[in-house]
């Protein structure tokens, strides 16, 4: 049996059903490079009492250990947030079925939810985007054409920046913000100006986490402190939302 976990946003946030399932694994791996949160495998060492295997991404999109033998043990694979919140999951998840391994999921909060905390309505958000972090010869632009997609229809829209927790890389909300003025002046549209109204997230779901509203350039003068980090913009405002919204500036 394969057991995907999700860990929360934040210590704490482990269920008692998911504690239940570690206790009777034979393995347990840590899925360590789509998010970082409070969890260490020291940490996860000490409360469930076993061994924990941390995996990069090589290892978790491809040489896939946690596979091998899933047929004949319980398999624990932990991941921060919801297990089915990033794409790679659900890959593992068709993998494991196309090699007839039985598979569980124990489902956990994410940031998908998390950001009602914004006041915003989740009903109202429009499809998800990511920044990536800049690479040589790597430029990007589709999070933008989202952006505009979603402005189309009046819809909020959900930018998770980019992190590399290996290299110590993250993505920042100043950052996010300069990339997306950037394209909006090689592209002379006006889909992101600095007098846009945005709301920065960081470390939501935990006892740290910052919400601030504001302009793209004022949220450029905020001290994010840590990651993991996520940038917002709005569609047009319900009156409760927009009640809310006032609050956070």
């Amino acid at each position: 049996m394969l057991y995907l976990i999700g860990l929360g946003l934040d210590w704490g946030d482990l269920s008692s059903k998911a504690l239940e399932a570690i206790n009777q694994s034979d393995e347990v791996y840590l899925e360590a490079y789509t998010s970082v949160s409070n969890w260490s495998v020291d940490r996860l060492k000490r409360l469930i009492g076993k061994k924990v295997e941390a995996l990069d991404r090589k290892q978790t999109e491809e040489v896939m250990p946690f596979l091998e033998q899933a047929h004949l043990k319980n398999i624990v694979l932990l991941v921060h947030g919801d297990p089915l919140t990033a794409t790679t999951h659900i890959e593992i998840l068709l993998k494991a079925k196309k090699k007839k391994i039985k598979t569980k999921l124990i489902h956990s909060n994410s940031i998908l939810t998390a950001v009602a905390e914004t006041g915003l309505s989740l009903y109202k958000f429009g499809k998800t985007a990511s920044i990536p972090l800049p690479e040589k010869g790597f430029a990007p632009g589709s999070f933008y054409d989202i952006l505009k997609e979603n402005q189309s229809i009046n819809a909020h829209t959900l930018f998770l920046l980019d992190l590399q927790p290996d290299k110590k890389r993250f993505m920042t909300v100043p950052q996010a913000i300069k990339i997306l003025l950037d394209l909006t002046k090689r592209r002379k549209e006006n889909a992101f100006t600095e007098k846009i109204s945005c709301i920065g997230c960081a470390r939501l779901g935990t006892d740290t986490q910052k919400i601030k509203a504001g302009t793209a350039k004022q949220l450029t003068r905020e001290n994010w402190g840590n990651p993991p980090y996520c940038l917002i913009v709005p569609a047009k405002l319900h009156f409760k939302e927009e009640e809310f919204i006032r609050t956070l500036k």
